[in-house]
């Protein structure tokens, strides 16, 4: 008897559905994408509107073959591929290869993978969207001309294997920027006055935040001099309250996840990497067995929104008040909103699929990595929608003369959803809470310390994933391969958590920042999203906008392939450096027996045999690229 068949693109996304939907259909999946643009050829046709040849992924073909079988036999056919703009491609160059047009199909997609969800989802069936088929079209053959004719150039001139694409381009010169800030930093010295005071056996430290009108936060102190007598004066005269405030304050509850929050926090509370993340989250989403069926455990982790669909909002505050009590549900319910411009397809956020499912229940039936990061959702969801914490602020400020002094204490006078998702609160000593105005406090001693500025921090991936977000580079599904390419190409390393570049990153930045500045600036790679999403919400035509691209770029390709030679590598590479053997001339050299085939050597060889191998010293800050 023929059946309905439903593609999807997962061996467990197959399961966890065949058990939703039984034996009426058949469950088939593509093990990914199946048709891409070719590995050994460009296979973008510029004069022709940019066409892309396609062809069957190598590997894939038996896959197609027995695609095509089961179609043929089938009754209808759904494609419930991934609801994004990967998923759409998927779906679209699927239904191509079966041969059928868009109306020939259905389109089901959902956010979770349970039965209430995909059920509705195939009652409510819709059709391909080319809109959003064109935008990954145009990301793909962008990337494609970026990468097919930047990465020879490098390939050519320093090593094969390099690449240079639109992202992740601009990520390497973040990381290469924020390394020269921390090279070229110079500290400085400068001065904190606190007080130490004593009440009732507690000692309490206040800060000088005012000289007059002055503040010091804007003023450092760098004078010693100025300090000691600011202190010997200070110590002639007396401290009193001058000011006592209290106040309550509201602290709102964090966001539930969306991808580039779920890798920030992945990362920072459970070091995992961005692709370690993505990689579990899409099993979470996918399917675990549980008491013998699959389900999919969390929503699509794919995500830039933080909106939360009206029935789960409903379970989540029904659970809080069975599990925590009413007065940890808010009288209205948090909404939240995404902050970017340009937010992508309407997702939900992530969450799991049942507040009821808690991560203790069903964590026999998961990994220890599974239970880490789905603890992590399950708390931040259910923490986003719990009542707001309430903070009692109590600050005095006390006066010497013209030098003010600050004391603050910070008491959690209801914990709301800190209960199950703590943030760092500055506490401080609530003894500050018992002085009074006009009270003459009891100076223990006057403090001088010494300080030095320091330079800015390396990025994390939390920190470089959160920048990417904000200056809107990227989408959620490109910050994890992104920066695994950076590790893949040697361009960056990981020391602790810090992402540290590499020798030949750097290089590879310098050359893209001379030949191909567009390439890696930032405003112009986030306009360019704003075009793709424009394309997807079928606003913008994606060959204007390929073409528009080209004819910028294809000037800037052509006059560095004329330019780029071995001197205007010596002169980024080398810089004015002498031979440290005999004080000859330096010169980039290649050789087939090292590890990479690039190394510096000297000009006088073979009388001078001096070399330098470019994968020695690959921490630039204790060992610049530049050396003097």
């Amino acid at each position: 008897m023929n059946k309905g068949l439903i593609i999807v693109e997962s061996p467990t996304k197959a399961k966890t559905i065949n058990g939703i939907l039984g034996k009426e259909y058949i469950v088939f999946a593509t093990m990914g994408h199946i048709r891409d643009l070719p590995e050994d050829k460009f296979g973008v046709d510029i004069n022709n509107n940019f066409s892309p040849q396609y062809v069957i992924i190598p590997g894939k073909k038996k896959i197609v073959e027995k695609l095509k079988k089961l179609a043929k036999n089938s009754t209808s056919i759904y494609l419930a591929t991934d609801e994004d703009r990967e998923g759409e491609a998927i779906a679209w160059h699927t239904t191509c290869l079966l041969n059928k047009n868009i109306d020939e199909v259905e389109r089901v997609a959902f956010h979770e993978i349970v039965p209430e969800a995909v059920k509705e989802a195939f009652k409510n069936p819709r059709k391909i969207s080319i809109d959003l088929v064109n935008a990954q079209q145009a990301r793909r053959i962008l990337d494609r001309i970026v990468g097919y004719t930047i990465s020879p150039l490098l390939g050519k001139h320093l090593e094969m294997g390099l690449s240079a694409g639109r992202v992740q381009s601009v990520a390497l010169r973040l990381i290469v920027e924020r390394e020269k800030e921390i090279e070229n930093f110079i500290p400085e010295t400068y001065y904190l006055i606190k007080c130490e005071v004593e009440k009732e056996g507690e000692k309490i430290i206040l800060s000088l935040i005012k000289i007059g009108e002055n503040s010091i936060e804007r003023e450092k102190l760098k004078d010693e001099k100025q300090v000691d007598e600011i202190i010997k004066k200070l110590k002639t005269g007396n401290l009193i309250v001058k000011e006592k405030e209290e106040k309550i304050k509201n602290l709102n509850p964090v966001p539930p996840f969306i991808t580039s929050t779920l890798q920030q926090e992945a990362s920072n509370i459970l070091n995992f990497s961005s692709s370690k993340t993505m990689f579990i989250a899409q099993q979470l989403y996918e399917g675990i067995e549980i008491e013998g069926k699959n389900i999919g455990i969390i929503t699509y982790m794919r995500t830039d929104s933080p909106s939360v669909a009206k029935i789960a909002q409903i379970q989540a505050l029904k659970f809080i008040e069975e599990n925590f009590g009413k007065n940890y549900v808010p009288e209205r319910p948090n909404i939240y909103q995404s902050k970017s411009k340009v937010s992508q397809e309407a997702h939900e956020a992530i969450r799991p699929t049942s507040v009821y499912r808690t991560p203790e229940k069903i964590k026999k039936y998961l990994n220890p990595d599974q239970f880490k990061l789905y603890d992590l959702i399950w708390k931040r969801f259910l923490a986003s929608q719990m009542k707001s914490a309430l903070i009692k602020n109590i600050k005095i400020l006390s006066l010497n003369d013209i030098y003010l002094f600050e004391g603050q204490a910070n008491l959690v006078v209801f914990d709301g959803f800190l209960k199950l998702w703590p943030l760092k609160i500055e506490k401080g000593n609530e003894i500050i809470g018992k002085f009074e105005k006009d009270e003459i406090l009891n100076v223990k001693k006057y403090i001088k310390e010494t300080k030095q500025t320091q330079p800015p921090p390396r990025y994390t991936e939390s920190t470089l994933i959160k920048t990417l977000e904000k200056y809107g580079i990227g989408r959620p599904s490109t910050y994890a391969p992104t920066i695994a390419t950076l590790f893949a190409r040697k361009y960056v390393k990981k020391e602790r958590k810090f992402l540290i570049p590499l020798k030949m990153g750097r290089i590879v930045y310098e050359i893209l920042k001379k030949f191909f500045p567009q390439i890696i600036e930032i405003n112009f790679t986030a306009k360019m999203e704003e075009d793709l999403d424009k394309i997807a919400n079928g606003e913008k035509n994606w060959i204007q906008i390929l073409k528009q691209f080209y004819d910028n770029f294809k000037p800037t390709l052509e006059k560095a392939n004329e330019v780029i030679n071995r001197d205007v590598l010596n002169e980024i590479i080398i810089e004015d450096r002498k031979c440290p053997k005999c004080g000859g001339k330096l010169t980039i050299r290649k050789g087939k027996y090292r590890k990479y085939g690039l190394f510096i050597g000297c000009s006088s060889y073979p009388n001078c045999k001096y070399t330098e191998g470019l994968e020695k010293n690959a921490n630039n800050t204790s060992n610049r690229l530049k050396k003097k």
